[in-house]
Parts: structure tokens; sequence; C-alpha cells
């Protein structure tokens, strides 16, 4: 009798195993690639407590370490490969053209993170102020021209080092610009045949570990780096409510943040861990969460908001640096197969609030 009772409970649990294993197969999924950073980690923590299935919704999340025009291009390819996807303005500026994509929210500002870096070694450390109106940040013409940097294609960090060439009236034709994506720009880096590069966070602190030091970031420019989230508009018309629980579901990562960024800490280690087999202090991991800034769904909501027929705060911050990116890709490399200018930019219906305000319902905060 003791040995059926127990046969019992065990094939009731096993039911209820496979029932839920059917369940979460059945919720409605949205595939999302988000790069290994700060905001791919808060997707990802968001994942690790279940949130998204929580509010029934399956966030299929891979993490990328390429750049933004490289997924722009993966996703003109094959539309499917993702739904939604969290990249710098730049890349989809210039990578999102022939393809219909809407701005439906904002990860963070990665401005503060966002850096050029040198060896150690490096002439232009030894020269500071050279620009009055940036007194603490070093180089000079004499020091930088015809140095090698490097960047990942046409990136938040390749902006950067536009924009710190220009405090010294240098461009990219000043200097040699080499293209080298993924994991394979700090190799390079390595092996110590070029003066820096343009990167981001956690490959500034990785490229500090080889002997690289920071020069300057792109907030200590006045350069701003939104980290926005795109999503193809034909998946988001048939899936209002699951955008806007995705979006939820973020917002619920960012007020995690905004309410106590040490206790992330460990949960970002193990992140970083997993994605870069590196280990990082908490220290690092501190800064780096602190030095992205964030925002509630409220804030959001007042960015993407547009009063007696004036353009959103959105709107001008993309505005901006299309601006910006048009006086530095003149001095690309002209090779460059992947710089293809979105017209739809023209069009200020790229950027809507509706899931958003659809969020808000899906949302404690």
């Amino acid at each position: 009798m003791i040995k059926l009772s127990r046969l019992i409970k065990t094939v009731s649990l096993c039911s209820v195993l496979v029932s839920g294993l059917s369940f979460a197969d059945d919720l409605p999924s949205v595939k999302t690639t988000m790069f290994l950073e700060q905001e791919g980690f808060l997707m990802w923590y968001a994942k690790e407590q279940g949130w998204d299935k929580e509010l029934g919704i399956d966030i299929k999340l891979e993490i990328s370490r390429t750049n933004g025009v490289d997924e722009m291009n993966k996703h003109r390819e094959n539309p499917d490969v993702w739904n939604i996807t969290a990249a710098s303005s730049i890349p989809f500026i210039i990578g999102s053209s022939k393809m219909d994509l809407k701005i439906i929210g904002m990860a963070c500002d990665e401005g503060p993170s966002t850096s050029v870096m040198v060896r150690k070694d490096s002439d232009i450390l030894k020269v500071k102020g050279y620009n009055r109106d940036y007194p603490e940040i070093c180089g000079s013409p004499e020091t930088i021209k015809g140095k090698t940097f490097l960047v990942k294609g046409i990136s938040s960090g390749a902006y950067t080092l536009a924009a710190w060439l220009d405090i010294f009236n240098l461009n990219f034709s000043s200097v040699v610009i080499k293209d080298i994506t993924g994991p394979e720009i700090l190799k390079e880096m390595e092996n110590k045949n070029v003066e820096g590069a343009g990167l981001w966070s956690p490959d500034t602190y990785e490229s500090e570990y080889i002997g690289y030091h920071k020069v300057t970031t792109a907030a200590n420019i006045d350069e701003y780096i939104p980290i926005m989230f795109l999503a193809d508009n034909d998946y988001v018309k048939d899936n209002e409510e699951t955008v806007a629980k995705f979006l939820a579901v973020y917002i619920r990562a960012v007020e995690k943040q905004r309410e106590d960024a040490a206790q992330l800490v460990p949960s970002y280690q193990k992140f970083l861990k997993q994605y870069t087999g590196r280990d990082f202090s908490e220290s690092i991991c501190l800064k780096d969460l602190k030095d992205h800034k964030i925002y509630t769904l409220n804030e959001q909501l007042a960015m993407f908001e547009s009063k007696d027929n004036k353009k959103s705060e959105i709107h001008k911050i993309q505005r901006a640096l299309t601006a910006g990116l048009m006086l530095i890709m003149k001095d690309m490399p002209s090779q460059n197969p992947n710089i293809r200018i979105a017209n739809h930019l023209k069009d200020d219906s790229y950027i809507t609030d509706k899931y958003l305000k659809l969020a808000k319902k899906y949302s404690k905060y």
C-alpha cells in the first residue's frame, strides 16, 4: 500500500513537470539579441529570475559579442533571426536600410562606459589639455597622427573615437583605422601592434588587463550614446501584448538596479564569467552598472512624448546623432560595405511610445 502510494505521487509529480514544460513551450515567445554589456545583463538577470514566465511570455535571449551593424545585416538577410534587439542608435541609423524597424524603448545611455583606450606606454598620455575646452583629455595632433586604432565596425566605439579625434581637429583620415569585430579585437590589441581602440564595456575592462589605459569616455567629451530597443515592425504589429510584456520585464530589472546596484554584482560577475571566461572584480562590476544611465517606465514615457507638435526628446537625440554621423562617415574607409543609411529615418513614425504605454498595465513601477 505504501509503495502504491509513492508510485501514485511519483506519477503525479511527473505529470506536473511534463505539464509545466508543455506550458512553457506554449508561451508566446520573442527572439531577442542583446550584447555582452550591462543592458544584456539586465535582460539575462530577468530571465534568471523567471520574470518573463511570470508575465506569460518566453524571452529567447541570445548574447552577442559582435556589433550593431552586424546584427542589422543578420536581420536583413533573415528577419526571423531576432524580433527585438538592443543596440546603440549609431548602427541603427547607418545599418537598418531596407528594414522596417521601430524604436520602442530605451535600454540605457552607455556614454560613460564607451571609451577610447590607448597603450599605457603611449605618447598620447604624455600630453594633456591641448584643447582648452577639455583640459583633462590627453593627446595632441603630433602624438596621434598616423597611429593605428581598432574599431568594431561603425559602432558607438568608432563614434567615440571620431569625437575624440575631433577635439584635436583630426579625423579618421589622420590615423589608420582597422575594423576587427568580436573578441578578436582584444587578441589584436594583445599583439601591441596598435596604439588604441574605440571600445565599450566589458571590452574596456578586458583591455586594461592587457595593458591599455582609458583616454576618454564618450560622456567626458559631451557625447550621448543611447541604447535603443529596436523591433521588427511585422512582429510587433502581430504581438502587441508580448512586446509590452517584454518591456515590462526589462523595466523590472531596471528598477532592481535603481533600488540597489550592489545587490546585482554577484549576478553580473556570473554573467561576465559565463560569456568572457574572465573573472571581474566586485568594484569593476559595480562601477560598470553605475556607469550606465537607466530609465524608469515613466522617465521613458516622458522622453518619447511629443508635446504641442514639437519633437520628442528621443527624436531630437536621433536627429543630432544622425547629423554627427554624417560628418564622421565621410572619413571612414570607403571599402566598408555595411554602411546603408536608413531612408525611413526621415519619417518620424519609426519612433513609437505605443508599447511603453501598453507596458504600464504589466509593470508594478
